[in-house]
C-alpha cells in the first residue's frame, strides 16, 4: 500500500484562502450594509414627511389632542374613541416609515457588526 503525502505547505496555502474569502464576504457585506444605511438614511425625511402629512389629512392629530383636552368624555366613550383613531391612523405611511426606521436600524447594526470582525481581524482582504 503506498501512501500519498501532501505537498508541503498545502494546509497552509488552503487556511489562507478560507481566511481571505472570509474577509472578502465581510467586506462584501460592509459595502451591501453601507448603501442600504445611506439609502434608508435619504428616504428618511420624505418618508417622514409622509406620515407627517397624512396624519394632518386624517384628523388623526385633532382626535389624539382630545385625550388632553376632555379626558372625561373619552374616558366615558373610551371604546368609540379608540375605534375612531384605529380608523383615522395612517396606517399605510406609517408602515412604510416603520419599515424605513426597521431598515436603518437593522444596516446600522449589521454594518457595526462587520466592521467589528475586520477590526478584530486585524487586517483587510487586500493583501
Amino acid at each position: 500500500m503506498t501512501t500519498i503525502n501532501p505537498p508541503k505547505g498545502l494546509l497552509e496555502k488552503i487556511l489562507k484562502r478560507i481566511h481571505k474569502e472570509e474577509r472578502l464576504l465581510v467586506l462584501r457585506r460592509i459595502i451591501i450594509f453601507s448603501v442600504m444605511l445611506t439609502g434608508s438614511l435619504l428616504a428618511f425625511v420624505p418618508v417622514l414627511k409622509i406620515l407627517l402629512a397624512d396624519f394632518g389629512q386624517s384628523g388623526f392629530i385633532n382626535f389624539f389632542y382630545l385625550i388632553f383636552s376632555d379626558f372625561s368624555s373619552v374616558a366615558t366613550y373610551w371604546q368609540s374613541f379608540a375605534m375612531i383613531l384605529l380608523e383615522t391612523l395612517p396606517a399605510a405611511s406609517a408602515a412604510l416609515f416603520l419599515a424605513v426606521l426597521l431598515i436603518f436600524l437593522q444596516s446600522a447594526k449589521s454594518l457595526i457588526k462587520n466592521i467589528k470582525i475586520i477590526k478584530n481581524n486585524g487586517r483587510l482582504a487586500i493583501n
